[in-house]
């Protein structure tokens, strides 16, 4: 899966350079099209029942075909059935991303209970952090890895100051407490230069709001 997401990701940054035609007459200089839009593999969504809970593991890239498929998953579920996403992902889609937390938010807020979860040896990383703060309680186990970063454009891999404010202020309401996003600040986390990444038992060692309950 990541050596696919690497390679998924050399495509998106990839230059689209000029041609020119070799020959005697004036020379014709003609532009490569503009690429199209960027396709992701979609993460594999599987559903189980464990200890009374209807358990709902992502594992793979969020993309808006997730999106759909887990506002699906949650409006079939009973409201009184409790709900553990449990999450294995290098990130994904900024917009999706932001619409799976709002519709866990809700979710919440009319009464459901929907924890979040990661386990031994497994990482979310990037825009999975913000929907992994959208659970509660928020489960890891100790040697999970959590890895945040400044968001880049799918279209050219670029990233601005805004869209990282943006994703910054997300976190902070989210529950992470200021004085972590300080720290990954002042490592150079959210510069654009440097993925930042930390265990779960980090995390809850020093009060970041990210992880709020250690697995045993």
């Amino acid at each position: 899966m990541y050596r696919t997401f690497a390679l998924v990701l050399t495509l998106m940054t990839a230059t689209f350079g000029i041609f020119v035609a070799e020959a005697a007459e004036p020379v014709s200089i003609a532009r490569a099209p503009a690429p199209g839009p960027v396709v992701l593999p979609d993460a594999l969504m599987q559903r189980s029942v464990q200890d009374g809970a209807t358990v709902l593991r992502i594992d793979g890239i969020i993309t808006a075909t997730l999106e759909h498929r887990l506002a699906e998953a949650l409006a079939s579920t009973p409201s009184a059935s409790p709900v553990v996403v449990e999450l294995s992902s290098p990130g994904g889609l900024t917009a999706a991303g932001y619409r799976i937390i709002d519709r866990i938010l809700a979710e919440r807020r009319a009464g459901r209970s929907i924890a979040t979860r990661v386990r031994a040896g497994e990482a979310c990383e990037s825009m999975c952090v913000g929907v992994y703060l959208a659970g509660y309680p928020r489960y890891a186990a100790p040697n999970a890895v959590f890895m945040v970063h400044a968001p880049r454009m799918a279209e050219n891999g670029h990233m601005t100051v805004r869209s990282t404010q943006a994703m910054v202020e997300r976190l902070v309401s989210l529950g992470a407490s200021t004085r972590w996003i300080e720290r990954v600040r002042g490592a150079g986390g959210f510069s654009g230069a440097r993925d930042y990444r930390e265990t779960a038992s980090d995390l809850s060692a020093e009060g970041s709001g990210i992880v709020t309950h250690l697995l045993r």
